[in-house]
């Protein structure tokens, strides 16, 4: 091979390089690198999912868990650190419109809400009728993650969910429950049919875990004799033996047995 023609090879292999580098540049703009593109569908986002209860479900009343599931997003209590991303807490609502001000904190005009670091929360005597439920991934400070990161389902409350019903009759009288053991089916939709007899004295009815009274199962609200309510809610689904009282005088107390 001639010199001439080594020199028009190279000629043209420098001019090729050229070409490609100014397409590169002129694609990724001056100074980038090129960078690999995501594969699939992958993404870091935040998401909180509720499990349940379904959308459109219908339970008990009494009381109603929500349950969630929590990706890409770290629990922690707030105890006024700054915000990190991808860490936070929770809040749960009930029949509350979601909070959307990024510069505010997460908390509904109206409605209940809950904060907390649990996938799940038990919302207590939920009333019969239609209820709305909804979690929101907040930040350290309580306001909104932004984008917004929430799920909220509408249910119907009422009925339930075992097909059980049952009616108590209780009386107190002479500051004694006429009665020192109670049983009812798991999971039964309760109904308390409570007379005071007591003229000018207070009692209710409550339901505890034990007598230790570490954990309310129900409590019912305070009346004064003579006097009568009817007291609505879900015994506990696990059976066993519970206790109730009389919260104003608790030595009058008993079992609660659930089978």
């Amino acid at each position: 091979m001639t010199g001439l023609a080594r020199l028009l090879i190279l000629t043209l292999v420098i001019g090729c390089v050229a070409l490609f580098s100014g397409a590169v540049a002129q694609e990724y703009g001056g100074g980038q690198t090129p960078t690999a593109a995501a594969a699939g569908n992958e993404t870091n986002a935040t998401n909180v999912t509720i499990t349940s209860p379904e959308a459109n479900a219908s339970v008990a009343a009494g009381n109603v868990t929500v349950s969630v599931n929590v990706t890409n997003f770290t629990l922690v209590a707030p105890t006024g650190q700054p915000n990190v991303p991808g860490e936070g807490h929770l809040h749960y609502y009930l029949d509350a419109v979601v909070p959307t001000n990024a510069s505010a904190p997460a908390i509904p005009k109206t409605g209940g809400y809950v904060i907390s670091t649990n996938l799940s929360h038990t919302w207590e005597n939920v009333t019969p009728g239609a209820h709305n439920f909804s979690v929101q991934a907040v930040n350290n400070d309580h306001t909104p993650l932004i984008p917004l990161v929430f799920d909220t389902v509408n249910v119907t409350v009422g009925g339930n969910a075992t097909g059980n019903a049952t009616v108590v009759n209780l009386t107190a009288e002479n500051t004694a429950f006429n009665t020192s053991t109670i049983t009812v089916p798991a999971g039964a939709n309760v109904t308390v049919h409570f007379v005071n007899k007591d003229d000018g004295i207070s009692h209710n009815f409550a339901v505890y875990d034990s007598n230790l009274r570490s954990r309310s199962i129900f409590v019912g609200d305070i009346i004064t004799g003579p006097a009568e309510t009817n007291y609505t809610f879900t015994a506990p689904s696990e059976p066993g033996t519970y206790y109730f009282q009389c919260d104003v005088h608790p030595s009058m107390n008993g079992n609660f047995i659930v089978q």
